[in-house]
């Protein structure tokens, strides 16, 4: 190969430009999803179902996989009949129609015990304290921090890592003092926090929320069926403070950290001034656990926070 290489001739030249410029339409990033796995495919990659003569009975599942929405305990638990397919939805990857087209069914479709219905309004908007309050499963022990800058701009993260024995509650909402078990609330800012503060948090629990979620996943949910929900345990809990003491610290310095900031960052402080302050969540499995542990026994959950 000659070095240097001959300068690019104008034919080459278009070529790269065109290719580029394919490349990069919106055709090759635009996602929807497909009917039969509800996974996001490329567009490109999805075929219409109407635009195929497909067998759809593999879909159509032996035993008790969809349910319709029950609004009563005296309502029955009716399956939804035909085959299994995300609503409002006509297109078919690939792989889901390769699997079809020889009569069978990809590991990943809805029907293959995967479905589980649209997201009804009781489970929509609940905020991180609110979804705590309605697992019936806990994995993790979170510890949440809320950092506010001395310009009042504020920012917020948990940190979750695992617990070494699941907490499995029979009773729902836990009661006031079983979340501080699990949950560890840290504020840091200029001032003593007021409602106001608060509210911009994810730690306020809205108790008819909650009470709503819980009835509709007794109602809806196999695995809620014999919950028993506290409406006892629910009063319990404040809806203008923390369900969770929570630990207070005095700075004015600014809520940035060093470490994670750009050379090129030139913004004082992180986080917003009004609505909403926005939340990261970071989780550490067992396995980085215990290899952190390691190293520096004493120091994951203060680095971590």
């Amino acid at each position: 190969v000659a070095f240097p290489p001959p300068p690019l001739t104008n034919q080459l030249e278009e070529t790269i430009v065109r290719e580029y410029a394919e490349g990069i339409s919106v055709d090759n990033f635009l996602e929807s999803a497909c009917c039969v796995c509800g996974m996001l495919t490329i567009q490109s990659e999805l075929q219409s179902l109407h635009d195929r003569d497909i067998d759809l009975s593999p879909l159509v599942p032996d035993g008790p996989v969809t349910c319709q929405e029950r609004h009563s305990m005296d309502d029955p638990i009716v399956e939804i009949p035909g085959p299994v397919l995300l609503p409002d939805c006509s297109d078919v990857c690939t792989k889901c129609l390769k699997d079809l087209d020889q009569g069978k069914i990809h590991s990943d479709s809805l029907a293959n015990g995967l479905w589980v219905g649209e997201i009804p309004p009781q489970l929509k908007d609940l905020s991180w304290t609110e979804k705590m309050l309605i697992s019936r499963v806990k994995h993790n022990i979170c510890i949440v921090k809320v950092h506010v800058s001395g310009m009042s701009k504020m920012k917020a993260n948990a940190v979750s890592y695992s617990l070494p024995m699941p907490k499995i509650y029979s009773v729902l909402p836990p009661a006031r003092e079983d979340l501080d078990e699990v949950l560890v609330f840290m504020y840091i800012g200029p001032n003593v926090p007021t409602h106001k503060e608060f509210k911009r948090t994810p730690m306020l629990v809205r108790r008819n929320k909650v009470k709503e979620a819980l009835e509709w996943l007794k109602l809806n949910h196999s695995d809620y069926a014999d919950l028993d929900i506290s409406y006892t345990n629910l009063n319990e809990y404040s809806e203008d403070e923390p369900p969770v003491i929570f630990n207070y610290t005095q700075s004015m310095e600014s809520n940035k950290d060093p470490e994670a900031t750009a050379v090129n960052d030139t913004e004082e402080d992180e986080g917003i001034e009004e609505e909403d302050c926005p939340f990261v969540v970071h989780g550490l499995t067992g396995t980085n656990l215990n290899k952190l542990a390691e190293l520096r026994p004493y120091e994951i959950t203060a680095q971590a926070v």
